[in-house]
Formats: C-alpha cells, structure tokens, sequence
C-alpha cells in the first residue's frame, strides 16, 4: 500500500539511455529512477522508442506534444536542464520542478545551450547536480538569475533546498522535494523578490504579502506564518523595520 508521500513522479531525460542492462554508469536519469521508485510512483520519460524494462517503473517515449500531458497527470517533474529548455511548454503544467543540471554548460559559457540556461535557472524549483563541486559552481549562477535573496535564505543559508547533491548514493534530498510536492513547489522563484514587479518590490502593496504569505505557508506551514507575521506586527510597533 501507498502512503500519503507516495507521489506520481515524472523523470524526463534528454538522451535515450543505452540498452545495456545495467545501463551506463554515466547516465543519471535511469539510476535515478530507479532510486525514486523505491519510495514513489515513478515514470521514466525518454525521446526514442526503446525496448527497456523495469519492473519497479514504467518508461515511456515522449514527444514535444505527449510530454506536457504526462507531467500534467504527474504529481512531480524531474528532468535534466535540456529538457526543460526544449519543452518550456513543461512549465505550465503547474507541477512541482526539479532540474538536474549535472554536465549542463554554466551561463557565460559559449554556445545556444548556455543561453537558454539562464531561463531555466529562473524558472525551476529545485536543482540537484552529480557533486559538491559542481554545486559549489552553480552557486554564482543561480545568485546572478535573482535565486539568492531574502525568501531561499530564509532559515536556509547554505541553499540546500534550492540546489543539492543528488545521485542514486545520495537520493535523499530529491525523495523529500518529491514526497510533499504541494510544499515543494516554488521555493523562490515565482515568489521570490526576484519576480515581483519593482512597484511591489517598494511599495509592498497587497500582493506582495500575498506572495510572501503563501509562500510562508507552502514551505514552512502555519507555525511559519505566525512566527513571521509575529515578528513583522513587533517590529511596526517598535517603529522598526
């Protein structure tokens, strides 16, 4: 029997993996997968048809017009960073996003990938990479796309709940983001100070605590709210702010 943290995930990859059994050591989003299917419902999404099997996961061929239905009946998206940057259309499904960007080319870099990353770096919820190395790089870059400000901070200075280490040793941090996806979702990017227009940025007007109020709520619950709102009613009667 499922339990209530059991999610219908969606790994989505941009190369098919080899058929070998097991597939390559470099591929991720097979391990992966399987990693996930210990804990969830798990489909592995691959742009060409392939005859492999697991028994603990379906996998499927998608296509530019399939895929975004697939993630629309998902409770979970994971997918590498080409994924996200060749069907944009992934994001209006409204679904909780994680972004692998293990081996994707750091914005700056030459070539049409790098620039679509950028995109990518502003619109995903969460990130995971190969290394602490690697993460430890995407750290400037996700600062330079606004990912770095007062709601990712927010009792989390090292950022891990925005980019983590994930591999199938160390699939811990992707299993949680994936087990409650309705507090997942958004962890600084359509609520972040990044996004709000720069009215609301000085004025704080009525959406801008909306924003902040549900994002309090999504990630943190109530308790979060009222040690918030708590504070911010102390420091206006302090003449503080």
């Amino acid at each position: 029997m499922q339990s209530s943290l059991t999610s219908r995930v969606l790994v989505a990859c941009s190369e098919p993996p080899e058929a070998v059994d097991p597939p390559a050591a470099t591929d991720r989003c097979w391990p992966m997968a399987e990693a996930l299917a210990a804990g969830h419902d798990v489909i592995l999404a691959v742009p060409a048809v392939t005859g492999l099997y697991h028994r603990r996961f379906a996998v499927v061929y998608y296509n530019s017009r399939n895929l975004w239905l697939v993630a629309r009946d998902s409770d979970v998206v994971v997918c590498d960073a080409a994924v996200l940057a060749g069907n944009p259309q992934l994001l209006k499904a409204g679904k909780p996003l994680a972004v692998d960007l293990s081996g994707a080319p750091l914005p700056g870099e030459s070539g049409a990938a790098a620039h679509e990353i950028g995109r990518v770096l502003g619109t995903a919820d969460f990130f995971i990479c190969a290394s602490e190395e690697e993460r430890q790089a995407w750290l400037p870059a996700l600062k330079d796309a606004g990912r770095v400000n007062q709601y990712t901070l927010e009792g989390d200075s090292g950022l891990r709940r925005t980019i983590e280490v994930a591999r199938p040793d160390r699939i811990q941090a992707l299993t949680d983001f994936c087990a409650v996806p309705r507090y997942a979702s958004d962890r600084g990017s359509g609520l972040s100070l990044a996004s709000l227009p720069v009215e609301e940025k000085s004025a704080k007007g009525i959406a801008y605590y909306w924003r902040a109020f549900l994002y309090l709520l999504r990630t943190g619950g109530p308790g979060a709210v009222w040690s918030r709102g708590s504070l911010a009613i102390k420091r206006r009667i302090s003449g503080r702010r």
